[in-house]
């Protein structure tokens, strides 16, 4: 039986009205800003399409983690209409929390062929 404390953060229900306008072409890297809980969890940030997400640093919301890892992970543009969800991702091994996943519905605005990770991913999309 896992005893550990678990502490899911509370959803936020307002429309959220602040833009992401950030599109540079170089990717940030800010293990080190990362916002963790007060049980030392790493909050983490990701929008709809299901799989760019990344860490969620001490300097931004978490609706624009979500938007940057969007850019830097899958070279999409796009505003954020609302909060879907926190979802728990734990390890396979112990099932100890790892990461507190934030997540967004995104409309599209555009997808474009030069993004910061481009040659480390490969995007694709599914139905």
């Amino acid at each position: 039986m896992n005893t550990e404390r678990e502490v899911t953060p509370p959803l936020e229900q307002q429309t959220v009205v602040q833009e992401f306008t950030d599109y540079t072409k170089k990717k940030r890297h800010g293990h080190g800003n990362d916002v963790v809980d007060e049980n030392d969890v790493r909050q983490v940030a990701g929008c709809l399409p299901l799989d760019p997400k990344g860490g969620w640093e001490s300097d931004e919301t978490q609706q624009h983690a979500a938007q940057r890892e969007t850019w830097e992970e899958a070279g999409i543009k796009g505003t954020i209409v609302k909060q879907l969800g926190v979802f728990e991702e734990r390890t396979k091994k112990k099932g100890k929390l790892k990461a507190h996943h934030w997540i967004f519905e995104m409309h599209i605005d555009e997808v474009v062929k030069k993004f910061p990770e481009r040659k480390k991913r490969e995007r694709r999309w599914t139905m």
